[in-house]
């Protein structure tokens, strides 16, 4: 069904009331037509409409199957035409009707129950704030939040050669004797775990920008979906679909022309999604490329993510359907995941919208991964700071904190740490710096162009690791709850490192730092002791490595911490962004004997 995307759809319109009373609400909430091209204001992004919950809120879909019988799908469709009823009350009751001077919002079902009210253009923070005030004004609505854009969460880095130290990999090892590239000790040591997985077939669901055709990911892709909605960002020409191909992200002058793209910035598309999926399942033992994290798992793309980010409303039902829920309008999954990684995030709270979804996820077992963000900041991105979610905190490859990684707040319940490439910022980044991550990637700049690998860096690439972990425990023990899962990964993480001279992190201390409990979760992911336990073994206990070395010191004598306290100056510019881009040096051809690599673009943080 096509809807005016001006107007209301037709159960829902009826004459409004109090014309006078709404005009002037949209007057003042709206402003007028010049103020459409009014760019956003500098406290905070636009807004792409709300999305609200009503109390007692019933369903979007109705009963199917065999079970579901005539008597019980009439009174489904009794129920809908009452809260399609209610939901116009509270439009018109809130002086957003269509009578008012100004168009009715569009609604839009999102996640199980609630509405997405989109308005005819971006609302601006204050904008958004006064329509929810007014909205939470009625004693039938539970809930209002602003659909916001989420980032990719990933940093640059300058790059080096790249295919043959995929260190990430290898075994947990090295100490402060060894040379700075032979300390592992801050790795999940894949290597080793592998011996003991059965690499059985396990579905992961990547929310992300989609996925482009890689030879190491032949015959690991299943069929996904597309949940980008707005045609501007989605870049492919139509909204949602089935076809989850990543068209490309790029942003253009042209682009930040319009209102839609007000905080964006020009640049080339990232195949974020692709480098995710190519991390967790990149075929193996195949004479090309790297290798994969698990080389039984599925992916499933699920395209959240175009130009400029993330609609929240889109996350939300990606999430949703990715997990096998039903989502109004879209076929089921048929392929549910009990893995969702989600590597894109923002800065605002976690929001009911995303809290929602994340527990009927929990329900139903499935775990949802997100990353921590790179802001520097001591508290996680969205939603990796909702509660159950699995905040993942990036680390240097020697254990400590990398030097942008968010941390702090629900990492400490539910979230752990693993290495996501240490770039070259902060004060102390000549001297401690890793090489990043390898993954492969797409080489075009803007539309897909030929299969390549690229060094990586940002808390995007240390969630998948543990989406990773969490398919092999799943193999070995396919029953284990979304609880027993979790319980597994943070009792076989292990400790965190100490230093007798590098400080804790904290909002004070928010550069490189020594992660405790409190700030990183329960330790490091190790991936071998969590597969030792989800096979009823006995894991052995371990003492903390201590970094004391060195380079450790040379660095101190540079600066006495690596960032300046974010009770000064903070690290993020508080829009709803996250994440950045990865580094630009890239392998040219897929075929050759030596590894040749070229750089496409500068050197750059977003």
């Amino acid at each position: 069904m096509i809807f005016n995307p001006c107007a209301a759809p037709p159960a829902m319109r009826r004459p409004a009331r109090g014309v006078a009373r709404a005009a002037v609400v949209l007057a003042a909430a709206l402003g007028t037509a010049a103020a459409a091209a009014q760019p956003a204001s500098a406290d905070g992004p636009p807004a792409r409409g709300l999305i609200v919950r009503l109390k007692d809120a019933v369903a979007h879909t109705q009963p199917d199957g065999p079970l579901a019988g005539a008597r019980q799908r009439e009174a489904a469709a009794a129920a809908a035409g009452r809260e399609s009823q209610r939901w116009q009350r509270v439009i018109d009751e809130s002086g957003l009707g269509g009578r008012s001077g100004k168009r009715e919002p569009r609604l839009r079902p999102v996640g199980r129950d609630q509405q997405w009210l989109e308005f005819e253009r971006p609302l601006l923070p204050r904008e958004a704030a006064a329509l929810r005030e007014r909205l939470m004004s009625r004693p039938e609505v539970e809930w209002v939040e602003p659909n916001l854009r989420e980032r990719r969460l990933q940093t640059a880095l300058p790059n080096d050669p790249l295919f043959p130290l995929q260190w990430w990999l290898q075994p947990a090892s090295g100490s402060n004797a060894n040379a700075i590239e032979m300390r592992l000790r801050g790795v999940a040591g894949f290597q080793s775990a592998w011996p003991r997985s059965n690499q059985a077939s396990v579905v992961v669901a990547v929310l992300d920008t989609g996925i482009t055709a890689h030879p190491d990911l032949a015959g690991r892709v299943l069929p996904g979906y597309d949940f980008v909605s707005a045609v501007e960002y989605a870049n492919d020409g139509n909204g949602r679909d089935s076809d989850p191909s990543d068209p490309g992200d790029y942003v253009t002058t042209a682009d930040l022309s319009s209102p839609l793209f007000s905080g964006c910035v020009v640049e080339n598309s990232s195949w974020h999604g692709t480098i995710i999926a190519g991390m967790v399942a990149a075929r193996t033992d195949n004479g090309i490329g790297g290798a994969g994290m698990h080389w039984g798992a599925s992916i499933v793309p699920v395209r959240v993510a175009g130009k400029c980010g993330a609609d929240l409303s889109d996350i939300v039902d990606g999430m949703r359907w990715a997990a096998g829920l039903a989502v109004a309008g879209v076929p089921r999954n048929p392929y549910p995941a009990r893995i969702v990684n989600i590597s894109f995030g923002g800065s605002a709270a976690c929001g009911p919208a995303y809290q929602t979804a994340i527990d009927e996820l929990r329900a139903i077992g499935v775990v949802v991964v997100a990353a921590a963000g790179n802001e520097w900041a001591a508290q996680p991105s969205r939603p990796a700071s909702c509660v159950s979610a699995v905040g993942v905190v990036g680390l240097n490859r020697d254990g400590f904190k990398t030097n942008y990684s968010n941390f702090g707040g629900e990492i400490a319940r539910s979230g752990l740490a693993t290495v996501a490439g240490d770039d070259a910022g902060g004060a102390w980044g000549s001297v401690l710096a890793d090489s990043g991550l390898v993954s492969l990637i797409n080489l075009g700049s803007t539309t897909p162009g030929d299969a390549g690998y690229a060094r990586l860096y940002g808390t995007s690439f240390a969630a998948p690791q543990v989406a990773a972990t969490l398919a092999h425990m799943l193999g070995l023990n396919p029953a284990s709850s979304h609880d027993q899962l979790v319980q597994g990964l943070r009792q076989s993480a292990r400790p965190h490192v100490t230093s007798p001279t590098m400080a804790e992190c904290s909002d004070r201390n928010p550069g490189r730092c020594i992660c405790t409990t409190a700030t990183c979760g329960a330790g490091i992911l190790d991936a071998e002791r969590a597969l030792i336990l989800a096979s009823g073994l006995v894991l052995p206990p371990l003492l903390p490595q201590v970094i004391d070395n060195a380079e450790l010191d040379a660095a101190l004598r540079l600066a006495p911490q690596d960032r300046p306290s974010n009770l000064v100056e903070s690290g993020d510019s508080g829009g709803d962004g996250g994440g950045g881009a990865f580094g630009g040096f890239w392998l040219l051809a897929l075929a050759t004997a030596a590894l040749t690599l070229r750089l496409l673009r500068p050197v750059r943080r977003r």
